[in-house]
């Protein structure tokens, strides 16, 4: 298990994207019935038991991904890395020892494995400055990410990361 778990404003992105895809899905469910005109207790009654069942999913979805996430996750910190200057975002995870890490690339941003795992020798990492990904890149990269700089044996690299798992990265490092 990760030795420092992730705080619940961390996650507040894919909860709210949970909801927010939920209540869109409520809302079009509720212009169809409008559009073929049928009664408006129907619609109306289609719209709250909707929107309480999104909440309700919203909820379920972060107790149950959070427990389910650690167990698939474990003591590896999932990020997202690419070459200094590049503006295509690599998702993955690490598994990190003592100045040394092993990023496994996830295919299409899903945890599922893909390729070889690329191992790296760790010569500096940089400091949690607070930058994060520029909004245009929503949808290929969670904006509450940090961005920080990596030194590696294979040149230079940047790596984003929530702010609880640069932390732990650290830390792990030695550095």
């Amino acid at each position: 298990m990760p030795q420092n778990r992730a705080p619940l404003r961390e996650q507040l992105f894919r909860i709210v994207g949970l909801i927010v895809g939920s209540v869109v899905g409520i809302v079009a469910v509720v212009v169809v019935e409008i559009v073929l005109g049928l009664d408006t207790g129907i619609w109306l009654t289609t719209l709250i038991i909707g929107i309480v069942v999104a909440i309700g999913i919203g909820v379920a979805g972060a107790v149950v991904g959070g427990r389910l996430g650690q167990r698939l996750v474990g003591d590896r910190i999932e990020v997202a890395m690419r070459e200094q200057g590049e503006k295509k975002w690599r998702h993955g995870r690490l598994t990190v020892s003592r100045g040394q890490m092993s990023f496994q690339r996830y295919a299409y941003q899903i945890r599922i494995p893909k390729g070889e795992p690329l191992d790296l020798r760790v010569t500096r990492l940089g400091a949690d400055s607070g930058r994060r990904p520029p909004l245009r890149q929503i949808w290929s990269v969670n904006p509450q990410l940090h961005i920080v700089e990596l030194e590696t044996d294979q040149g230079p690299k940047e790596l984003a990361a929530l702010p609880s798992r640069l932390t732990e990265l650290h830390v792990r490092l030695g550095q």
